[in-house]
């Protein structure tokens, strides 16, 4: 392919990804002119190697929008496949998946945030309060606040507020049999748990508590 060709190429793609966007013009007027016949071959070449993309700019609030429906467009007219199969490695073991996944090149930003200093993930799941039966310690890694069930509440979260106040929230029994079916099955059904007529620790504490102050309660 001649320079002319490869250039023509370029302008037209830009130009389909963002029509209207100006790009096919800027790589006309301004890149291209400015690259003699020896450092257009370089670019080329880093292009080649990867070590070069050719860029669009797409302008805030412009009325030229970038679609995936245009991308697709211009992807199946390029002979582009944006889904592949992957090679999955575990262990010793290498295959090859059963379905495609989308492979696309995204920007990563470095949080300012580092893990090692913010993670919340417990270390275990061993240590737990004997008076709530609640997560403790380094087996700790989050709590449901009153104004955060509010919002659980409001947005009908019922099963999902029954899970982290019963089921994580203090009810051993009730964890324990979720862990099992877990691991055996690889699911749990709630409804299934329900039927086990555990209760959460820390009401059976506060019933201690009452009851030990000579207060009858039905809880």
């Amino acid at each position: 392919m001649s320079r002319q060709a490869a250039e023509k190429f370029i302008i037209e793609m830009v130009e389909e990804l963002l029509p209207g966007g100006g790009n096919g013009d800027y790589y006309k007027n301004v890149v291209f002119p400015n690259l003699n016949d020896k450092q257009f071959e370089a670019w080329m070449k880093k292009l080649q190697s990867g070590e070069e993309i050719v860029s669009i700019v797409a302008p805030n609030l412009s009325k030229s929008k970038l679609t995936v429906k245009n991308n697709l467009r211009v992807a199946a007219k390029l002979g582009h496949d944006f889904w592949e199969k992957i090679w999955l490695h575990s262990g010793e073991q290498t295959y090859l998946s059963n379905y495609k996944y989308l492979i696309v090149d995204l920007p990563f930003r470095r949080q300012a945030q580092l893990l090692e200093k913010k993670i919340s993930i417990p270390e275990n799941n061993n240590t737990v309060d004997n008076l709530t039966g609640q997560p403790t310690g380094p087996s700790k890694g989050s709590r449901l606040s009153f104004p955060e069930i509010q919002v659980m509440a409001a947005l009908n979260l019922t099963e999902s507020t029954k899970e982290f106040l019963k089921y994580r929230g203090g009810d051993v029994s009730g964890f324990d049999a979720m862990n099992k079916a877990i691991d055996q099955t690889g699911y749990v059904y709630m409804s299934e748990l329900d039927k086990l007529g555990t209760t959460v620790t820390s009401t059976e504490t506060l019933k201690s508590f009452l009851l030990g102050m000579h207060l009858h309660t039905t809880l």
